[in-house]
C-alpha cells in the first residue's frame, strides 16, 4: 500500500501534478455490496454496506412501497422510504448487534415472498436514488440458491 502511494506521488511529481488535488474514491473492498436478505425469521436484514448507504443510525423509521401495477417497474422492485415519525404504515429499525433489521413477515405475505423456505434465499440489491430533496432506496429483488450448512 505504502508502495503504491509513492509510485502515485512519484507519478505526480513527473507530470507536474499535486497530489493534494485529486479525489481518490472509496473501495468497496471488505463491505461489500448494499444488499438485503429475506431472513427465514421474515426479517429483512440488510448488509454493513447497506447500513453505511441508508445510515440507520439516522434513519430509524421507514415505509416500504411499490409502484401501483399500471407503472412501469415490476413487482420485484421495493422502494423504502425514510420518513422522521412512526404510523401505521412505518417500520421501524431494529439493532441486533452491529447488525440492522427490519420486521416485514406480514409484507412478505403479502407479495408472496416464501420466506421460509430453506432451498432459495432472496435478495435486494439496494441503490440510492434522488429525487429534488428527498432520497429514498430502490431494492430489486433476485433469487439465489442457499449455501450449503458446512458440517464440521
Amino acid at each position: 500500500m505504502v508502495a503504491s502511494y509513492w509510485n502515485l506521488a512519484y507519478y505526480c511529481i513527473m507530470v507536474e501534478m499535486d497530489i493534494n488535488s485529486i479525489e481518490f474514491f472509496e473501495s468497496e473492498d471488505g463491505i461489500g455490496p448494499a444488499k438485503a436478505t429475506v431472513h427465514r425469521s421474515g426479517k429483512l436484514g440488510f448488509s454493513r454496506a447497506a447500513n453505511k448507504l441508508i445510515d440507520f443510525e439516522t434513519n430509524k423509521f421507514f415505509k416500504i412501497g411499490r409502484k401501483k401495477p399500471d407503472g412501469v417497474d415490476k413487482a420485484d422492485i421495493l422502494y423504502l422510504i425514510p420518513v422522521a415519525e412512526k404510523d401505521e404504515f412505518t417500520f421501524t429499525v431494529i439493532k441486533a448487534g452491529g447488525y440492522y433489521s427490519l420486521k416485514t413477515k406480514r409484507l412478505l405475505n403479502q407479495l408472496g415472498i416464501d420466506y421460509r423456505n430453506e432451498e432459495e434465499s432472496v435478495i435486494f440489491d439496494i441503490d440510492e436514488v434522488r429525487d429534488k430533496e428527498k432520497k429514498y432506496f430502490k431494492l430489486t429483488s433476485r433469487k439465489g440458491k442457499q449455501k450449503a450448512a458446512q458440517s464440521e
